[in-house]
């Protein structure tokens, strides 16, 4: 007998439930459309150059930026907060993408059993994190497709509001 009711559950139900959920949450998704996403980068923009330009524990600076960021868009608060959840999901997965191609080339310069052990281990993580199949389950593929066309922009964006966010 086993110890849990739930051990005999087959792992790959497990993923199918994942996927349906995305599925689900998919309806409740903001569909993107060009127009959208430059008013979400426009925020985004307006966001940071007040918050970077903060004193450090200055405790309005949040609040007064996200309001310039609100008027920078030009887009109403729902779609900004749905716009801003996918692009955060997105830019976080193509920024530790970037990152972990930059470790497994410095791992493969390297000539030990542990550097290739732990590059193997990258590569297994590289292909997980390079499939944006369940971002496009759960936003949908024309979106993924219009955010891969700023991903520069995007990956750039994400990268400095990590910084400004852990800052302030």
């Amino acid at each position: 007998m086993s110890r849990s009711m739930f051990d005999d559950l087959d792992v790959s139900q497990a993923s199918a439930m994942g996927a349906a959920d995305s599925r689900t949450l998919r309806f409740a998704a903001h569909a993107l459309t060009e127009a959208d996403l430059q008013g979400l980068m426009r925020y985004q923009d307006a966001f940071l150059a007040h918050v970077e330009q903060a004193k450090p524990g200055e405790t309005a600076a949040l609040t007064t930026a996200h309001e310039l960021g609100l008027k920078a868009s030009g887009l109403a608060v729902k779609v900004v907060e749905l716009g801003n959840s996918m692009l955060r999901a997105y830019g976080g997965q193509r920024w530790t993408a970037r990152r972990l191609r930059t470790r497994l080339a410095e791992l493969e310069q390297q000539a030990d059993a542990t550097a290739a052990e732990k590059a193997g281990r990258a590569r297994d993580e590289l292909h997980r994190v390079e499939s944006l199949e369940p971002l496009a389950r759960r936003y949908g593929q024309e979106a993924i497709d219009l955010l891969n066309q700023h991903e520069e922009q995007l990956v750039a964006l994400h990268t400095r509001m990590q910084k400004a966010l852990t800052r302030a």
